[in-house]
């Protein structure tokens, strides 16, 4: 896949299945990204909508999931004008807890488009940052 990278890892203080838990339900998902209309699932697609008025924010489909260890998702976003990316989860033990790793591909690589890139690398920063206090 060609284009910019984000790449970001956590350590969270819960084990690998819980963190998993709030990867793909949708209530949790919710508390620290944005609510989902339905848990997600392998194969499925997914809708995620705005807290405050129920807007569509981000949509894909989960392309595969390996419980609790990786799940990757076709995602994008309204800025992107449905240009789709590409964003793996990975999950591995640490001691005391887990080592999140999120790899988003796919990225516009131009000029113009850098300005999102710079909003995709913010948001993803608070979001592991609000997962990092939920867990």
């Amino acid at each position: 896949m060609t284009g910019i990278t984000i790449s970001k890892s956590v350590y969270l203080p819960t084990d690998p299945a819980t963190v998993w838990g709030y990867l793909t339900g949708a209530e949790k998902l919710g508390r620290w990204f944005h609510p989902a209309k339905a848990d997600l699932s392998d194969g499925a697609d997914f809708t995620l909508v705005s807290a405050k008025d129920g807007d569509r924010m981000c949509w894909g489909r989960v392309t595969g999931m390996d419980a609790p260890t990786r799940m990757t998702w076709d995602f994008t976003v309204g800025p992107l004008g449905g240009h789709m990316t590409q964003v793996t989860w990975d999950l591995a033990p640490a001691p005391g807890g887990t080592r999140l790793t999120l790899t988003h591909t796919g990225l516009p690589d131009t000029a113009d488009a850098y300005g999102l890139v710079l909003a995709l690398d913010k948001g993803w920063h608070g979001f592991l940052g609000n997962l990092h206090d939920m867990t």
